[in-house]
């Protein structure tokens, strides 16, 4: 796997299957294969993992895209194929589920791990997810003033252009300052005021990019939770894999129940764009 493609995580559940969809649109959009990695456990048989492979790619074959896809059957953890995955890989995708019903061993359970450990961006797919970049619907960078926040208005802008979708920037309120020399409010003037500067910035460079920046929010949770009550279709959401950060805020209970309220992916930036 030594040219570009999109690897996503199966383990014969149906979360799995929702991200093979979700990364399906990814690849075939990209024009680059799609490898379906199956990694079997010390007592996992075989031949159910052969099934699994089987059955995925019959409902990949039946939506008629033209997709290029691969399959690889390895006996590790899924984390540690995933990760080896990762380091040829244009994405990963795995499936939400283990966030909520984590289960020993299962693609769902080692999804905060590839966050903050895979070679390239990681995408986690809700089980009830809007389509890949075809779908409907805002894209939001969740920006915080660390030294992560280029890297994620970068990808968030190259994922929105790939969806001709709209950018939205959210800045995450900072924790509260502490010690003598607390800088206070200045410092999340100066955050807001160096964001204003690159959103004013892209939109001069790429005037047919629909962007701008969130100014009027209590918090992420509350916004993401006013998009699903106004209706307002959200497809994806760019964070860092920081922590603490905005992966904490949607990892929690509260965040993967307002992600999975609206169908909405979750993509972590390449780590290597900020190490």
């Amino acid at each position: 796997m030594s040219s570009p493609h999109v690897v996503v995580g199966i383990d014969g559940s149906r979360a799995a299957m929702q991200a093979v969809m979700w990364a399906l649109d990814e690849a075939v959009d990209r024009d680059i294969p799609l490898v379906l990695v199956y990694a079997l456990g010390d007592n996992d048989d075989v031949a159910a993992a052969e099934s699994s492979v089987r059955t995925a790619i019959n409902a990949i074959e039946s939506t008629g895209k033209p997709a290029k896809v691969e399959a690889e059957i390895m006996r590790c953890p899924p984390a540690t194929a995933l990760l080896d995955a990762s380091r040829s890989a244009a994405l990963v995708c795995v499936g939400s589920i283990g966030f909520k019903h984590a289960t020993h061993g299962r693609i769902g359970s080692t999804a905060a791990a590839l966050a903050v450990a895979a070679h390239c961006p990681v995408a986690v797919v809700p089980r009830c997810a809007r389509p890949g970049p075809d779908g409907a619907g805002l894209v939001l960078a969740v920006v915080d003033g660390s030294p992560a926040s280029d890297a994620v208005l970068e990808q968030g802008v190259a994922e929105a252009r790939l969806r001709s979708a709209p950018l939205r920037v959210f800045t995450l309120q900072q924790p509260p300052h502490t010690g003598p020399e607390d800088p206070g409010p200045a410092l999340d003037q100066r955050v807001a005021a160096d964001l204003a500067n690159r959103v004013a910035s892209l939109r001069a460079g790429q005037p047919d990019l629909d962007i701008d920046a969130v100014c009027e929010h209590r918090g992420l949770l509350n916004f993401l939770e006013h998009l699903h009550r106004s209706t307002t279709p959200i497809q994806l959401i760019v964070v860092d894999p920081q922590r603490p950060g905005p992966a904490d805020v949607l990892l929690g209970p509260p965040g993967r129940a307002v992600l999975e309220a609206t169908g909405c992916t979750l993509m972590f930036c390449d780590r290597r764009c900020w190490l």
